[in-house]
């Protein structure tokens, strides 16, 4: 869905003796799901010091759903096995497929953190461990925002099956792709 907004441009001349152009309004159409939105995501998704830290962070990005879904996966006891164990983890990169029709977004990313092998010491840990991760972000256009509505992991294989429906548009290319059959 797309909305149209309008935002007022401040003076923009050197000129102040002309007040018709101090309050000129231009429309803006949205543009969509975008690059920057999705990767501002990431960073702060993937960026913390441990289990938790940056659920502060994350709550502006996401739906209220979402935002209880996190902190409930990390309240499991596989999660809370690991807190203080895996820390110090930041995002380093990644390559972004997003499907403007379906406002989804395939994220192949990598980031590093630090394994500890004893709470609070650094002796024997493994320092800048580097890690991938591919999700698939489902995003809902939210009073103007696009807002994390699902994160799921996701898994790149090839096979005959194609869908056709989705499109995605690379980051690094900017060319929509779609899925062909490779025999």
């Amino acid at each position: 869905m797309s909305s149209i907004g309008g935002f007022t441009v401040g003076n923009l001349s050197k000129d102040n003796k002309n007040p018709s152009t101090k309050n000129a309004k231009v429309e803006k159409k949205d543009s969509g799901l975008t690059l920057k939105t999705v990767d501002k995501f990431l960073l702060t998704y993937y960026t913390k010091k441990d289990l938790g830290e940056n659920d502060n962070r994350i709550e502006p990005l996401v739906t209220d759903a979402m935002y209880n879904q996190i902190i409930s996966d990390e309240k499991l006891p596989v999660n809370q096995a690991y807190k203080g164990y895996v820390i110090d983890q930041v995002y380093d990169s990644s390559e972004i497929y997003i499907n403007q029709k379906d406002l989804t977004a395939l994220c192949v990313v990598s980031y590093k953190n630090t394994q500890l092998t004893k709470l609070n010491s650094k002796d024997g840990a493994v320092i800048d461990q580097s890690n991938k991760a591919t999700v698939r972000l489902t995003f809902i256009n939210q009073g103007g925002k696009y807002l994390i509505n699902n994160i799921e992991a996701a898994t790149l294989t090839t096979s005959d099956t194609v869908n056709r429906s989705n499109s995605y548009t690379s980051s690094s290319s900017e060319v929509s792709t779609t899925s062909t059959t490779v025999k």
